[in-house]
């Protein structure tokens, strides 16, 4: 059973709790926006949904709600940074904008981090980026959860990876996808409401493929998209995160979250490009514009009624979501409503 609730009081709602498990206000304000902008979205396995994982890991000491985001190494193009554990979609904020900043005073820049945390939907970065004229590029490292493409154990990360770039008028063309079939998170959607996963999204424990959310949760392997070239990005993304960074990579990160809703000291990189260092601004626009009509003019293959671009989806839905509210799941709003007990907070519905 799904209710709606507005989505201020459940922004005001995710403030709270936040504040309450210790974050700082500002930092509460700015995790709050990311967490609301994936329900928005309709990505709800990367939003409030999180709540009670994120408090757990602050409980425990996995994030630092008070820690502070250090430069290690910097120069005009690029930036090192060691998250100190700090709320990841607060550093991947932060992260971003540095980028940005960077990008408008050489053309481009590029910010790698280390001991960063569950950084929440990876698209919001990229959106931020593609809103300040810049394509933006972000992604993660992750622990292991999908097997290399041929073998039957997980050995490698499903590192998300997310494009964006700007359009007249409306909002930016974004990329966000997980180097496997399915983002780990939308597995959880489907064994949280007792629906069988599509064909091909993962293995049971003895390597078969299933069906079963839950036996691929519990097996830990979600197969690569794309076969062979989910795979091997995986592995490039790994190095140019966890390895680049000095952080840990995803082989590491399992020992790492443990007994934990996810790991932590996660390593990702950001990039921004300035899109009026290479073209008039206004004319890009106009070409991705193009382009875009071009793609969708195609006639659609039987079974499909139109072509949707990368985040369209994703767009619509938040126009509807924010007039309507944002739907929260029976079992999410139990899990929200005993977090809300917890620390003495009313739940909104």
């Amino acid at each position: 059973m799904m209710k709606r609730v507005s989505v201020n009081d459940l922004r005001k709602f995710t403030e709270k709790i936040l504040l309450s498990a210790g974050i700082r206000p500002n930092d509460s304000v700015t995790a709050s926006d990311v967490m609301l902008e994936a329900n928005l979205c309709g990505v709800d396995s990367h939003g409030v949904r999180m709540l009670p994982g994120i408090v757990e890991l602050i409980r425990n000491g996995k994030v630092n709600p008070t820690g502070n985001i250090r430069i290690i190494n910097e120069t005009p193009v690029i930036a090192h940074l060691d998250g100190d554990r700090v709320i990841g979609s607060v550093i991947g904020v932060y992260a971003m904008n540095r980028a940005v900043e960077k990008a408008k005073a050489a053309g481009v820049g590029l910010v790698v981090v280390k001991n960063s945390t569950h950084w929440g939907r990876p698209a919001y970065y990229p959106a931020l980026a593609a809103r300040k004229d810049c394509i933006g590029i972000c992604f993660t490292n992750t622990e292991t959860n999908m097997p290399a493409w041929g073998t039957k154990e997980h050995r490698l990360g499903n590192g998300p990876l997310s494009i964006g770039a700007p359009r007249i008028g409306i909002n930016p063309v974004v990329l966000d996808i997980a180097m496997s079939q399915a983002a780990w998170g939308k597995i959880a959607i489907f064994k949280q409401l007792g629906k069988k996963a599509p064909p091909g999204w993962g293995l049971d424990s003895e390597g078969h493929p299933t069906d079963d959310p839950d036996a691929i949760m519990k097996s830990g392997q979600a197969l690569p998209m794309g076969q062979h070239k989910g795979s091997g990005l995986s592995l490039m993304i790994d190095i140019m995160t966890g390895i680049l960074s000095g952080g840990l990579n995803s082989a590491e990160l399992v020992a790492e979250g443990k007994d934990q809703p996810w790991a932590s000291a996660y390593s990702q990189t950001f990039m921004a490009i300035d899109i009026s260092f290479f073209s008039p601004l206004e004319l890009f626009k106009k070409r991705v514009d193009e382009l875009i009509a071009h793609v969708k003019s195609a006639e659609p293959s039987e079974g499909f009624e139109e072509i949707l671009i990368p985040g369209e989806r994703a767009w619509r839905e938040r126009a509807i979501r924010e007039e309507e509210g944002i739907p929260v799941a029976a079992l999410s709003m139990d899990q929200l409503r005993k977090l809300a007990e917890q620390v003495g907070v009313r739940f909104p519905i």
